[in-house]
């Protein structure tokens, strides 16, 4: 398969591409991670704050790397602008409404209840864009939905202000879905691939830096009382979430938008493992069984898209091939007519 993948795109392509998918995978992981240990075990609770400073990171990031021509976009027109501005806000609240469920609750179960966005995504897609759900796409959805329940129920770290959060993620996650998808298409293509990355960070700090300057009192008594470590942590949290943001793009550049979102829903498998390691939050028989049923889910879900996805590509290919051949048949008659009046 390696072969034929070099063959196909080259070898520096393929590393590439494994490289981005890599440094996508590895950022994820380790945002959830610091955004755990940040907030939950060093008391660091100010999320729009540090929301704040991850998109001040992100934004200064892509502008340097504009400055020095590695990335390039468009200036933005004023009625773009506008259309910009609620999928920012969606965009903010996915983060903020993130690291609020993260706070009170386990990493697992969180991420059990973000697969349920994949369900209203694709309930969005049917109902807004008409894409079809079959049945294999419906088992999905209820091993998600009974992995979530199970594992909610069973695990001692739910908290009624976690549940709170952690829906309200889910709703975000699926209006900034749904609107770039339904909304945004032809702006995403005049932006380029890091015109997104620039706005959505650049239209985020205005709203964020009224809470973060009226509880700079708070936040910088809290960063000075800190530790070491958890300064370690806070610092490193700027830096992959600036990072996360363009390893985002990167790996969407190399790869389809079908490995993205499998690379996505593997990811959640090694996340799940470390948070229990990491935070000591270890589930018990039950919690332990709607983990599994609602990852198993999710993974059933990327498939069938995979399949789909695959499917509906091969079918493309098989109309062009038989359109190609449908223009020779046309063709041939002509052909040999000219073939008769040169040999006269």
């Amino acid at each position: 398969m390696f072969d034929a993948l070099v063959v196909k795109f080259g070898k520096a392509a393929v590393v590439e591409t494994g490289l981005s998918v890599a440094a996508y995978s590895v950022c994820s992981i380790s945002m959830v991670i610091l955004n755990k240990l940040v907030i939950d075990s060093h008391g660091f609770n100010f999320p729009a704050s540090l929301v704040f400073f991850q998109a001040l990171s992100a934004f200064v990031l892509v502008l340097f790397l504009k400055r020095i021509g590695v990335v390039e976009f468009p200036t933005m027109d004023r009625q773009l602008l506008i259309k910009w501005i609620p999928l920012t806000m969606l965009f903010t609240g996915m983060l903020g409404t993130s690291m609020l469920g993260l706070r009170t609750m386990s990493v697992s179960i969180t991420l059990l209840i973000k697969n349920l966005a994949l369900i209203m995504i694709a309930i969005g897609d049917n109902l807004l864009f008409g894409h079809y759900l079959d049945r294999w796409v419906l088992l999905s959805f209820a091993l998600m939905i009974l992995g979530s329940v199970v594992g909610a129920q069973q695990d001692p770290w739910v908290t009624p202000w976690g549940l709170f959060w952690n829906f309200l993620n889910v709703f975000c996650t699926t209006g900034y879905q749904l609107y770039m998808k339904g909304m945004l298409n032809e702006a995403k293509k005049s932006l380029g691939k890091w015109g997104p990355v620039y706005y959505n960070n650049m239209l985020a700090l205005p709203p964020l830096l009224l809470p973060t300057v009226f509880a700079y009192d708070e936040w910088s008594v809290k960063l000075v009382e800190s530790g070491s470590i958890a300064r370690v942590w806070l610092t490193l949290m700027m830096l992959v979430g600036a990072v996360m943001t363009m390893a985002s793009f990167w790996c969407m550049r190399m790869t389809s938008p079908t490995t993205y979102s499998v690379v996505g829903a593997l990811n959640k498998v090694p996340l799940a493992l470390l948070s229990m390691y990491i935070f000591d939050q270890y589930p018990n028989m039950y919690g332990a069984l709607g983990i599994f049923c609602a990852l198993a889910g999710g993974v059933l879900y990327t498939i069938v898209n995979v399949r789909a996805t695959t499917d509906a590509a091969q079918k493309v290919k098989r109309e062009r091939e038989t359109e190609d051949l449908d223009v020779e048949k046309q063709l041939a008659p002509l052909s040999a007519v000219e073939t008769t009046h040169t040999r006269y």
